[in-house]
């Protein structure tokens, strides 16, 4: 049987921590997913931060983690639409599985993806785009400059939505 560790006053603690990474080289079959048009960079959406980083495919983010701590991280492949756009589909950035939310996505003169569900849709998109979509209505949407992160409240009972985005 394992001692318990001394409480006393006089005993220095330390959280216990681990640290590791996370790269997109860990999702199975991306280089399938992701198909042509694939400059191998991807956009790593974190969760519990609500932070948005563009990693290189073969680069890492560092990740520590406390004691009962987590950290959920969305991958998707970054396409190149032209030489100014780049653009990666989230999902429901709210969700732990944000990606499930997306059952469709492809792109020529507008970018279009058929997504199910309710709430903050998220999308890594290298430019700010001129209008945003919903089954046709005309919705405002979020852009950060900074990050790329383009974000839209979707509305309504979950049902499969057209997804519009214009640039």
């Amino acid at each position: 049987m394992k001692e318990a560790p001394d409480s006393s006053p006089n005993s220095t603690s330390t959280a216990a921590q681990i640290t590791g990474h996370v790269s997109p080289l860990d999702v199975e079959f991306l280089e399938e997913i992701a198909r042509e048009t694939w400059n191998g960079d991807c956009a790593a959406y974190a969760f519990n931060s609500g932070s948005l980083s563009r990693v290189p495919k073969n680069k890492t983010i560092q990740v520590s983690l406390g004691v009962l701590e987590c950290k959920i991280f969305t991958i998707s492949p970054i396409k190149e639409i032209d030489e100014k756009l780049h653009f990666a589909p989230l999902g429901l950035i709210d969700m732990y599985n944000s990606g499930g939310a997306i059952e469709e996505f492809s792109f020529k003169e507008t970018t279009t993806i058929k997504a199910r569900g309710s709430g903050r849709f998220g999308a890594y998109s290298s430019k700010k785009p001129s209008s945003f979509k919903v089954d046709i209505k005309e919705e405002e949407f979020t852009y950060n400059a900074v990050d790329g992160l383009l974000t839209i409240n979707l509305q309504g009972d979950g049902s499969l939505r057209d997804i519009e985005i214009v640039y």
